[in-house]
């Protein structure tokens, strides 16, 4: 059964962006110089003739230390390894043909020409596919989108009907966020936002999934979870965040936020019951006096 989460963060995305971008040109870079080493008798660098190589380049260097799991998960990360290290290997033994004065066979670069293609084309699908997630997100916040956080919610529908999965609904809004804004300002109440969002993505378990959806309301969707196990969880957040001044250019303000929690029901008539339910019930925390969470009676 596949569980829809979005467990990396932007900036984390934005990093390894960052470093594919300089693996694909570093490696290029090195392409153009064993081949210059190879053709015009130029001694070879060091790091072409190591043969723990693919784990001392730029490149393996992250690609063997601290890379996130979902990072790992993706399909064109595994498949990287093998191709990186055929490429090493491989540019190793033309590179002690060459200065053993013997000549390289047709049958003996094509494949490594072949494999050069395939690397180039491995990084550029990551480095596609990465971009594609960091789209997800809501720039503000750090949160997944509104679009990403409705795709999940489908998921999970559909997971619900064919698996009985479990999954709990969250809507939270901030209280009286309206007045926050007119008082002190929209730069101030965006820092407010991101606050709470912070405060979320560090108070609720890693497999729930927050995204901002809409100006100071956020949707929370947590697998594996009835809704009266929602509420022990997400009321724990409301009573963090109520106890917090949030510091912003020296002004001091105390929030808090108002939630309804509701659960897919696998008769539902779509995804988006769970979430009307989930309505109905922030506003009745409204109404019973905010700073509080509800559960969906249906």
């Amino acid at each position: 059964m596949h569980k829809p989460t979005y467990h990396f963060s932007p900036v984390e995305l934005e990093d390894t962006l960052k470093v594919l971008n300089t693996a694909i040109k570093n490696h290029l870079c090195w392409f153009d110089t064993l081949h210059t080493s190879m053709l015009c008798d130029v001694p070879f660098p060091n790091d072409i003739l190591n043969e723990m190589a693919h784990t001392q380049c730029q490149f393996g260097q992250w690609y063997y230390g601290n890379v996130d799991d979902t990072i790992k998960s993706f399909e064109e990360f595994s498949q990287l390894e093998e191709a990186h290290k055929f490429m090493h290997d491989n540019a190793r033994q033309l590179a002690k043909n060459c200065l053993n004065k013997k000549s390289i066979a047709v049958s003996d670069y094509q494949p490594f020409l072949t494999n050069q293609h395939h690397l180039i084309g491995l990084l550029n699908k990551l480095h596609d596919t990465l971009l594609e997630h960091q789209n997800c997100f809501d720039t503000l916040t750090g949160t997944i989108n509104r679009r990403s956080i409705s795709l999940l919610l489908e998921q999970a529908f559909e997971n619900t009907r064919r698996y009985d999965a479990v999954y709990s609904v969250a809507m939270l809004d901030v209280d009286f966020f309206k007045k926050i804004n007119d008082t002190h300002g929209h730069m101030v109440g965006d820092e407010v936002l991101k606050h709470i969002s912070t405060l979320l993505k560090n108070s609720l378990r890693k497999s729930d999934s927050i995204g901002r959806y809409g100006g100071e309301e956020f949707l929370i969707l947590m697998p594996e979870t009835d809704k009266m196990t929602a509420l022990d969880v997400i009321d724990q957040s409301r009573k963090d965040l109520a106890k917090q001044d949030i510091t912003v250019e020296g002004i001091n303000i105390n929030v808090s936020v108002s939630v309804g929690i509701s659960q897919i029901k696998k008769d539902d008539e779509s995804a988006w019951q769970a979430v009307r339910d989930a309505d109905f019930a922030l506003y009745r925390a409204k109404e019973s006096g905010r700073n509080r969470v509800e559960v969906s009676k249906i």
